[in-house]
């Protein structure tokens, strides 16, 4: 039942569920939940339904605001993207195992060598771009 009185706790309910909410260490999660137990937020935690809910809002807005936070890419792990060239080709009929290089002139000139070569046929090159991103697991 949708009291004035349960506002806060489905508030919490609801923000337990978002991303943010994710993104906060343990210790800041209590912090917060110890903030909207503290007498001043009873102050501004009053009122109707929405106006309660609207006043849990502001606080984990103005809590997030001081723990730096921005709306996009907030707290995320930069990227790494990883470059690489892969060459496959097959040299009497048979697949040679494939060759990675890291250098693009390198790359471009060996296959260049390996297609002039008339034992090899199906050369190929491919650049490969590889982006790893560090998973977060609570």
């Amino acid at each position: 039942m949708r009291t004035n009185e349960s506002a806060k706790e489905n508030w919490i309910e609801m923000i337990k569920q978002s991303w943010t909410w994710g993104k906060l260490t343990q210790e800041e999660r209590t912090k917060f939940l110890d903030l909207l137990e503290h007498p001043c937020s009873a102050v501004v935690i009053k009122g109707t339904y929405n106006q309660r809910w609207e006043a849990c809002e502001a606080l984990y807005h103005t809590f997030l605001e001081g723990l730096g936070y921005t709306p996009l890419d907030w707290r995320e792990t930069p990227s790494t993207k990883t470059t690489f060239y892969e060459l496959n080709y097959k040299t009497y009929g048979e697949q040679v195992k494939p060759l990675q290089i890291t250098d693009k002139t390198h790359a471009t000139r060996l296959t260049r060598a390996v297609k002039n070569d008339h034992r090899n046929k199906d050369v190929k090159l491919t650049k490969v771009e590889l982006i790893t991103t560090e998973m977060r697991i609570d």
